[in-house]
């Protein structure tokens, strides 16, 4: 009797155990979410995708063909930078219907020194019945962007303005296939494509207002170059005509010399310096002795910026007295 007795409490002791954990358990709540851990490390890279086909020069390969290339290879840039100044003076034309309207068939009268038309030095440069408007292009972007055949077939432009005496002159890009051989043209994309100068690299331009009634602002002209080695690199390829201190050429005969150009017109510095200029016909027609043709040079990019540095002082290189 009393051993059921015990079995018995034992047993009722043992439910209210088992009744009372499950209820703490039924009352107990999720507690908030804890911060998110570190992330593991990343993972091995991904295998590279297959190499794109190389376009040729340009944006569309297809329209290159083999003797495209060939020309190309083979034309001379100097040449066709001398070409970008004076077309008609370079191969020394001298059809008076070209020649009496020679600023209409000169690359740099439309385009600029700089390549970069009317936003850049040609801002400030009004047209006239004697000079043509400024081209709305960046002529130094587009010839990168544009492949060889397609740079070549724009500057033949066999559908541009054909020579006349009867024409009214305008700003209409001539049909420079009537004027140039194909080799002279593939000089000139030469020039276009490898040859011409980022300007940026020489000086700063700052530009205000709009075309053609704007102004220009040049600084830091030369980016720092040394003016030490300018002088010597000066010395060595242009003192004998200039003279030391830039004043034995008054340049085409209206009150320039070289400190004018070096702290005015760092823009056709830039160009002439290394590849000179063909014979300016219409200033030696006009009577001016100090217009004659300018070799080119063999000096780098860093030997111009070193002389337009030199060239900033204006005791060593003074200005002409006006």
């Amino acid at each position: 009797m009393k051993t059921t007795l015990k079995l018995t409490k034992l047993l009722l002791a043992l439910m209210l155990v088992i009744s009372a954990g499950t209820m703490y358990t039924g009352c107990t709540k999720e507690g908030p979410t804890g911060p998110q851990g570190p992330a593991g490390p990343q993972g091995p890279a991904g295998q590279d995708g297959q190499d794109g086909q190389d376009g040729k020069d340009g944006k569309d390969a297809t329209l290159v063909s083999a003797a495209d290339s060939a020309a190309f290879t083979a034309a001379d840039g100097v040449t066709g930078a001398r070409l970008y100044d004076h077309v008609l003076n370079e191969i020394e034309l001298n059809d008076t219907a070209l020649t009496n309207h020679s600023d209409f068939y000169r690359c740099k009268s439309c385009h600029g020194w700089d390549l970069l038309g009317r936003s850049g030095v040609l801002i400030d440069k009004v047209p006239t019945a004697s000079y043509p408007a400024a081209a709305d292009v960046n002529l130094y972007r587009w010839a990168q962007e544009h492949n060889i055949r397609e740079v070549f077939d724009a500057v033949k432009n066999n559908s541009g303005r054909n020579k006349s005496l009867t024409i009214s002159y305008n700003s209409t890009m001539p049909n420079f296939g009537n004027l140039l051989t194909d080799t002279q043209i593939w000089d000139l994309v030469k020039f276009l494509k490898e040859t011409a100068h980022n300007v940026n690299e020489f000086y700063d331009l700052t530009t205000i207002g709009m075309y053609p009634t704007g102004t220009k602002i040049f600084s830091d002209i030369g980016k720092g170059g040394d003016p030490v080695n300018g002088k010597t690199v000066y010395d060595a390829n242009c003192a004998s005509c200039h003279g030391s201190d830039g004043t034995n050429i008054n340049i085409y005969c209206k009150g320039e010399y070289l400190g004018d150009m070096f702290r005015d017109d760092p823009h056709e510095i830039q160009h002439k310096a290394v590849w000179g200029m063909p014979n300016d016909r219409e200033h030696i027609d006009a009577g001016c002795s100090d217009a004659g043709m300018m070799p080119a040079q063999n000096i780098t990019d860093q030997d111009i910026r070193d002389m337009m540095v030199m060239g900033q002082d204006p005791v060593a290189f003074p200005g002409f007295s006006k």
